[in-house]
């Protein structure tokens, strides 16, 4: 499952809309849901919407996984920060729930 969240974070750091409306299609299942502290977006089209609207607020920051806490069954839980990792401008924690080698479900905390 260490695959599926580093191409969760590399779409998220991607700036090239296509080319991350490609990743993230290839990595979400077609009824996915994120859940966020500030937005919720249902099915892919919102998905990549959503996360391409994002991309454009954060300007140059990178998300980056802190750590892989944990995972069990077809659950991966980890960390990440917003910014460099030294001095981050965010940080929280996230899950995503993975199905059929996709993510079903991606739920997002700020920490």
């Amino acid at each position: 499952m260490n695959t599926i969240v580093d191409r969760y974070f590399e779409a998220w750091n991607d700036v090239d809309d296509d080319h991350r409306a490609a990743t993230l299609a290839a990595i979400f299942t077609e009824d996915a849901a994120i859940i966020d502290p500030d937005w919720t977006a249902t099915g892919r089209v919102e998905i990549v919407d959503a996360i391409g609207q994002a991309r454009r607020k954060l300007g140059d920051l990178a998300l980056g996984r802190t750590a892989l806490i944990s995972e069990h069954h077809d659950r991966v839980l980890y960390s990440w920060h917003l910014g460099e990792p030294s001095a981050p401008v965010a940080t929280g924690y996230g899950v995503l729930t993975i199905e059929n080698g996709k993510i079903r479900q991606a739920d997002n905390f700020f920490g």
